[in-house]
């Protein structure tokens, strides 16, 4: 397979099987709370969506522990690889582990929704019997985006990496990322991590990653093969994100404000119907719930669970255990008040005031306007509820992984600062 040079030929390369891992640089110290352990160290993982936020925090723990990867990746392999590199480098590794994608890195380029990933017979079943382990982090994640889109990239490309999974003769254990936004339209209460049910849902993109969840939990149930689904909530980096690296959702929505109101007050004063209060400052009312929250997660401390439960998942022995999918969710145990994010907003852009609302009659063109642009934050005003961390108390009760540190205003200032494109 083609390496990080040019590839001229746009089709994918036929899949050689994964590079050795480097000899001469040793390993790094064994484990310690949350990175990767031996079982996850000596295996060759596929990887879907590897360029991605979450993927790139997760290779960076995986790599120094010498994890071959098997990048499946839309770019050609030459583009994948340097995009992979950028990913990491933003999420701060250092330059050893970055120089590591050329000797322990393979990248395949697929097409999520095409049968076989777009690869041919014999591509596919090379790269399915080459793994160990497949872990499918790829995701449409526009919150309001086309519902045809959303369903072909989250659930049809789902489907494929189950296909994938079932295809390989090693039968390589499953890790499907999903969200804890399957939950759907429930405002409150205690979502448990075992239960897959939703009554409605508040974006599209909720629900096809609901239906992607059940199509996993429904293979595991026919292969007769344990499935590991996490469920993160929203990650967040306290990281400026470098130029054309993934950012996480609220520096995206960041970088809309910063863009959408750079102009200043005045300028927008004439889209919408409130006047500048005796402060200066510009009202935005926001339709959702006074004592709404959210739940927001380290990005770092989410992939440090996410392995300790993926090598819990790889060492188990499951001879005894019930095929199924076994669901984590990824969450911060407090929940944080949409206020206190509401006030981070503001104290980036000090003339903007945001109101909770419950009810907005007669909203003005630049509240509507806010209402689409900033759906990342919008859609979800209304939430007052919790989510079950069973899964998370345990580990910290073992002291595999340390308890996140609080979600607090320094922390949101610095994962709300506007990229330096937007400024």
């Amino acid at each position: 397979m083609p390496g990080p040079g040019p590839n001229p030929d746009p089709r994918p390369a036929p899949y050689n099987g994964p590079a050795a891992s480097p000899g001469p640089e040793p390993r790094a110290p064994g484990p310690g709370p949350g990175s990767a352990t031996p079982a996850l160290a000596d295996s060759t993982i596929a990887v879907s969506g590897a360029t991605g936020f979450l993927a790139s925090y997760l290779l960076l723990h995986l790599l120094p522990q010498g994890t071959r990867v098997v990048a499946l990746v839309r770019k050609p392999p030459h583009r994948a690889m340097a995009s992979l590199a950028l990913a990491l480098r933003s999420a701060g590794a250092p330059a050893e582990t970055v120089q590591r994608v050329a000797h322990q890195v393979q990248a395949v380029q697929i097409t999520l929704d095409r049968p076989r990933l777009g690869l041919s017979e014999g591509e596919f079943q090379a790269v399915a019997d080459s793994v160990d382990a497949v872990l499918h982090c790829a995701a449409l994640t526009k919150l309001h985006g086309d519902a045809g889109e959303l369903h072909r990239t989250n659930v049809e490309g789902t489907r494929q990496i189950l296909a994938l999974a079932a295809a390989g003769r090693r039968a390589p254990q499953l890790f499907h990322v999903s969200t804890a936004f399957v939950a759907g339209a429930r405002l409150d209460g205690v979502v448990p991590e075992r239960q897959l049910e939703a009554s409605g849902f508040l974006t599209p993109y909720e629900e096809s990653k609901h239906r992607a969840e059940r199509l996993v939990h429904d293979w595991a149930r026919t292969q007769g093969r344990c499935a590991t689904v996490f469920r993160p909530s929203v990650l967040l980096s306290d990281r400026t994100a470098l130029p054309r690296a993934p950012q996480h959702t609220y520096a995206v929505l960041a970088a809309k404000l910063a863009l959408f109101l750079r102009h200043g007050p005045r300028a927008l004063l004439d889209a919408s119907s409130a006047p500048l209060d005796a402060t200066g400052r510009l009202t935005i009312r926001l339709l959702g719930a006074p004592d709404a929250s959210i739940n927001l997660l380290q990005v770092d401390a989410a992939a440090r669970a996410m392995l300790r439960l993926a090598e819990q998942a790889t060492t188990t022995d499951t001879s005894d255990v019930p095929p199924g999918a076994r669901v984590h969710h990824i969450v911060h145990p407090t929940e944080t008040p949409v206020t206190r994010v509401n006030e981070a907003l503001q104290r980036s852009v000090p003339w903007l005031r945001l109101a909770l609302v419950p009810e907005r009659p007669c909203p003005s063109g630049l509240e509507r306007a806010v209402d689409l642009y900033g759906a990342e934050a919008t859609a979800y005003l209304g939430l007052r509820r919790r989510y079950e961390r069973t899964s998370l108390c345990e580990l910290e009760r073992r002291r595999l992984v340390r308890p996140p540190a609080p979600v607090d205003n320094p922390y949101l200032d610095a994962a709300l600062t506007p990229p330096l494109m937007a400024r």
